[in-house]
């Protein structure tokens, strides 16, 4: 039984594969920095080398949002459509209204850099560059230090995993942090063997992080220690196409949408903002061209699952408890491309279940979160 825990939880570990990834450019604007996403879609990207942050809609079509900064850094919003900004070499944190509207301004010493809206509130979550520190502030401009620790060395990059962990990543030294309660670092990896870090985000049960002057981005396993692979780019360049193909020019702000199926990047060599459409779901994994898709997840009530098969293929499905014990099988031969089920597991324990799935001696296995 211990053996069959230890396989399940090497699985879920197995890095997740990918299909089908296109690389197209929006060209309008001179974007180069951080990326964040309104509640409507719409995609915000500031310029770091200039003044502004341009508001991109789905087409690709720029407008400016906001100008007559000095060197806009890492943006975010609230709940209320409020956008935060760092402005690094003003030494400003700036909230604008949903229409643009200067709202507050506040002066953060030490080159606030990062942003990112807290995961249990409204609070945003900010770096400082050269302060080496981790701040809070909440709506009403109080502000707490997260963390001072002696790891931080030019924080900029941050993200949220689906459980709340707070990761940070490092400009000048391409090292990635997990931000513990006490404030405390726990080391994850090194990104690249050059040049700098620019931002990190989360998806898929993994970081993913750009590296600028290596022209690539990388993803990061935040289980494990310095589990890091190449996931595109190579030399400096803006062609477009498949992933396998595509080329970036000095990758910075990087960003997923909420749905984790498009990725987005700021080149900051080029000052376009490129598009990795096609990428492969959370909760999607390859078996001899046939896929899992597990959703929602985490599940409160009823959890469904598809699974895209050849017509005829033989398959076994079972959902263990940490125990090793199964709560869950059925096995059958598919009659199309598509099994589609749903399970109630509204009295399930709260808790980590892991899915197997086995298709002649592929087996895949995809953790559950109740």
């Amino acid at each position: 039984m211990k053996k069959s825990i230890l396989f399940l939880l090497a699985g879920f570990l197995v890095n997740i594969l990918m299909y089908a990834q296109t690389v197209t450019t929006f060209t309008d604007g001179t974007p180069d920095d951080a990326i964040a996403l309104d509640a409507n879609g719409n995609i915000y990207a500031s310029n770091f080398v200039g003044d502004s942050v341009f508001k991109f809609d789905s087409n690709g079509t720029a407008t400016t949002f906001v100008s007559g900064l000095n060197t806009p850094n890492g943006i975010d919003f609230d709940t209320d459509g409020n956008l935060y900004l760092c402005d690094f070499s003003a030494n400003e944190l700036i909230r604008y209204d949903s229409t643009g509207v200067l709202d507050t301004s506040i002066t953060i010493p030490g080159n606030p850099s990062g942003m990112i809206k807290a995961i249990d509130n409204d609070d945003m979550i900010y770096t400082r560059y050269s302060g080496n520190t981790i701040n809070r502030i909440t709506p009403t401009g109080v502000i707490t230090e997260v963390s001072s620790d002696s790891g931080l060395n030019g924080p900029v990059g941050l993200a949220y995993d689906e459980n709340g962990g707070l990761y940070v990543a490092n400009y000048n030294n391409r090292e990635i942090f997990k931000v513990l309660a006490n404030g405390d670092l726990q080391y994850i990896a090194t990104v690249g063997g050059a040049s700098n870090l620019g931002f990190i985000t989360y998806a898929h049960g993994m970081l993913w992080g750009t590296v600028l002057g290596e022209h690539k981005i990388y993803k990061i396993n935040p289980n494990a220690v310095d589990d890091v692979a190449l996931f595109a780019g190579s030399s400096a360049g803006s062609a477009d196409g498949d992933i396998s193909v595509a080329t970036f020019n000095q990758p910075n702000g990087i960003r997923f949408s909420d749905d984790g199926n498009i990725m987005y990047v700021t080149d900051f060599g080029s000052k376009n903002l490129r598009v990795i459409s096609g990428i492969l779901s959370a909760n999607d994994f390859e078996i001899n061209g046939s896929f899992l898709k597990v959703f929602p997840n985490p599940v409160k009530d009823i959890l469904n699952y598809k699974l895209f098969l050849n017509e005829s293929d033989l398959y076994k499905l079972k959902i263990y408890d940490t125990s090793g014990r199964v709560v869950y099988s059925r096995e059958g031969v598919s009659e199309g491309t598509k099994v589609h089920q749903n399970i109630d597991v509204s009295s399930w324990a709260n808790g980590a279940y892991f899915m197997e799935v086995k298709i002649g001696n592929q087996v895949v296995t995809k953790k559950i979160v109740k």
